[in-house]
Formats: C-alpha cells, structure tokens, sequence
C-alpha cells in the first residue's frame, strides 16, 4: 500500500535526524555541564541540564520511533503510530522533572547565597555552543515540518530554547563579570519559565492527538470528495489519529437506485483521491447512503410528479432491503385518481417459486404499509442472468437488411450508425445505434427507442428482443466555432 510504505520512509529518515541531533546535544551537553561544574555558573549549569534533556529526549524518540515503525497487526489494527506520540508526551514529562530540578538549585541559591566565578574561556566556550545549538533548532524544525514528525515538532519546541537560554547564559555572566551577582538567578528563572512553556506546548498538543481531537480540515476534504462523479452529499467528515498517521471517515450520499457495484466503485473511487491528496492518510472508510432528491430539483414539478419521485425512491429502498433488484417501475394514476404499481424484481435464477413468491409478498406488504394510497401492485419476477449465454449462429444478413430498410423509412442515414442481430435459443435478437440531436429530451429518445422496439418485435418474424442505444449528433463545425 502506498500510504503504508510513505509512513515507513519517513520514520526511517525520522530516525536518521534524531541519530545526528542526538550527537549534535551530546556535545553540547558534555561543554555546558562541564563548563559549569568547573565555574560555579547557575546559568550554565541549568543550560547543561536542559541539553541533557535534550540527549534524552533523543534517546527517547528513537525507542518511540523503533516501536512506532512496526506494522499493524491483528492485536494493533489501527498500526503502532500512537507510541510516537507517546514518546512525545515523555519528552515534556522529561522537561518538567528538568525545570523542577533547575527551579530548586534557584531556591537553594537564593536562600544560601554564593556566586558563579568566570574567565574569559569560559565566556568563549559558551558563546562556541550557540551555532551549534542554532543548526540544531534550524535541521530539526525543517525535518519536523516535512516529515510531518510529532517526535521532531516536540524535540525542535524545546531545542528552540536554547539559543534564548545560551543568550540569557551569557548575559547572565556578564552581569556577575560586572558584580551583578543576583542576576544569575534572575536568568536561571526566566530558564525555568521557557523550559515550562515549552513542556506544556508538548503536552498540550500530545494530548489532542491522544484526545483523538480533529486532524484534517474538513473542508478541503469535502471539496475533494463533491468531484467525485457520483456523489450527490458528503458529511459527518472525522479524523483522528498523529499528524504522520491519520484515519478518515465519511459519508457519501449517492443516487438510491445505484447498485451496490456502482457505489462501491465511488467509495474506492473517494478513498483514491483522499490518499493521493492527504500522503498522511493510511485509511479511509466511506459510508455509502442512499441520497433523496433535493426539493430544490423538484422546482416545476407537478404534486402528482413529486408524489411519484418519492413513491420511486421509497420503492426502491424497500427492495434493496430485501436483497431484491428491480427495474422497469411504473407508477400509475387512473381516470379516477387511483394509483397503481407495476415492478419487475430480479432474483438468483435457483431461487424456487415458492421463495420467490414469498419474498414478492413481502415487497408488496411492506408496499402497502408505506403507501397505503396505492390500489394495485403487480410484480413480475425474473431471474438474474448468472452465465453468458452462447450464440447458435453469425449475424442474420437478411434480418439486419430488414432493420436496416425500415430505420431508413423513418431517419437519415448519418442517424443510423450500426444494426447488429445475434440467434439465441431459436430467436433473433437486434442491437441498434441510433444518434439525436443532442438538445433531444431523454424522455422524447426513450420513447422512439421504445417506439422501434415494439414495430420490429411485431412486424419482424423470429424477433424476440431488440434494443436501441441512442446518443448525441456531433456538433458541427460551424456550431463548434
């Protein structure tokens, strides 16, 4: 899957960031503490811890990722994508031991005095640490921001302080070069403050991944979904998950006589698009609804036409509950108002009468219970065609002549694109194209087509089916220009 192998790649170079950051802190760390130990420098000293975090936090996201990485499996359907966030959630936790620690030494110096001693190389070591600390915060954000990485975004939050913490570092030794011993406490302070600031940005947006909180906008994803050919409304729009690993549900309303083929065809069809469109995606599951015509569309329409669209489509829905297919649906009103209805309902041809009849009662009943205005409901049952028929001979020469003379009596000739005839357990069936002018109502196409069924099934001996295609003229080129 391609969404899978994406995920995989990018917690493979998640991994390899965090390798080099990991290095990049170890040697910050080994300066600043070292540095610290040796002078009696608060500042420095909190400036090393909070490094040391950083080694930390890096170790940490590397176990998070390592887990993070393994495949979904029958126990973890969803994947493993959660212990980064977790890893994340470690990282503040780790941040918030380091500002308790660093705020107590503030504490024990305030309250037991002493002061920080400097030189000028210790001045310089700790001015060396800030480009590294700097290409540190720069290599880690962008990684973060690319691969979409919360283990990246939550060690670059709290790696982003250290180049305020190093300036207030320095500016605090100044102050005690200058005899200002207090305001390496100050400093130390305000460390405490950043580093707290930096936990809670950590926690807070773990806990809305964990929260299960909306990751996606919803509305690029319903602009998406509305180009989909097929789909009449899509809502209730949800997403959860990491920002690396995001589940997608939906739902989709569609035409409520589209068979089950056809809507799955628009649900993979939608979840094609999402994933293609959203690389953070690794599932998305479409609930397919069956739509009801906007009242909008019905605009014009006569009481009785409404009626009907409405009768049409609850009609359909009590068959599709029955597992029953059906086409050719009339609905009926006589000179005296009443209404009748007349279906075709298609079932497996091993069905027996007995089931069938059965199951046609029921259609009717629940008919009836639905709109017990309708007076008549007559149902014609056919089996389902479950093989390919074989034909028994070639096209018929002298019957598609036959077509083809009476089609010539009735249209031009650049109407009449093809006739084609086929010899099927003793009967002859005819295949026919036939083009309008594209401005032609479907209802007046239907008719003819209708129209040309019925002469040559009654005029032509042996004919038993026919069936016309009609489609749209070519515009010319004048009317194109």
């Amino acid at each position: 899957m391609p969404a899978i192998s994406t995920q995989q790649n990018n917690f493979v170079a998640v991994r390899k960031t965090l390798l080099w950051v990991l290095l990049a802190n170890l040697s910050v760390t080994i300066i600043k503490i070292t540095l610290g130990l040796l002078t009696g420098a608060l500042a420095v000293v909190a400036d090393g811890f909070h490094s040391l975090v950083d080694t930390s936090s890096n170790l940490i996201g590397l176990a998070a990722i390592r887990l993070a990485n393994r495949p979904a499996d029958e126990k973890h359907p969803y994947g493993y994508a959660r212990y980064e966030t977790l890893g994340s959630l470690a990282i503040g936790g780790l941040l918030l031991v380091a500002a308790y620690e660093i705020g107590a030494a503030v504490v024990e110096r305030f309250t037991g005095g002493g002061a920080p001693s400097l030189d000028l190389l210790t001045f310089g070591l700790i001015a060396f640490t800030f480009p590294v600390n700097l290409t540190i915060v720069i290599l880690e954000s962008r990684a973060g921001k690319k691969l979409n990485s919360q283990i990246l975004i939550s060690d670059a939050t709290h790696t982003k302080t250290d180049l305020f913490i190093t300036g207030s570092v320095v500016t605090s030794l100044i102050g005690v070069w200058l005899g200002w011993t207090w305001l390496d406490l100050v400093v130390a302070s305000a460390v405490v403050v950043l580093i707290l600031r930096a936990a809670f940005t950590i926690l807070r947006n773990t806990s809305i991944s964990l929260a299960d909180a909306t990751i996606l906008d919803t509305d690029p994803i319903e602009r998406l979904v509305m180009e989909v050919p097929g789909v009449w409304y899509v809502h209730r729009i949800r997403s959860r998950g990491a920002p690396a690993s995001v589940f997608v549900d939906l739902h989709v309303k569609v035409y409520p006589g589209m068979s089950t083929d056809q809507a799955h065809s628009i649900a993979t069809e939608v979840e094609t698009r999402i994933k293609n469109s959203f690389p953070q995606v690794v599932d998305v599951l479409v609930h397919i609804e069956p739509g009801k015509i906007d009242p909008a569309q019905l605009r014009g329409y006569s009481q009785n036409e409404m009626e009907y669209q409405q009768i049409s489509y609850d009609l359909r829905q009590i068959a599709d509950g029955l597992g029953l297919g059906v086409h050719d649906l009339h609905v009926q009103q006589d000179v005296n108002g009443e209404l009748d209805v007349e279906a075709h309902l298609e079932l497996n041809g091993d069905t027996t009468l007995d089931v069938a009849h059965d199951l046609a009662e029921s259609y009717e009943r629940r008919v009836r219970a639905q709109w017990p205005n309708l007076t008549n409901i007559i149902t014609h049952l056919e089996p389902l065609l479950e093989k390919v028929r074989t034909t028994d001979t070639g096209e018929n020469p002298e019957l598609i002549q036959d077509v083809f003379r009476y089609l010539s009596n009735r249209f031009a000739a650049e109407q009449i694109v093809e006739v084609h005839s086929h010899h099927l357990e003793g009967h002859d069936s005819v295949a026919i194209r036939l083009m309008f002018p594209g401005s032609m109502s479907l209802e007046e196409a239907h008719n003819i087509a209708e129209e040309i069924e019925r002469d040559l099934i009654n005029n032509i001996n042996g004919v038993y089916r026919v069936i016309v295609h009609v489609e749209p003229l070519p515009l010319k080129q004048t009317e194109i220009e």
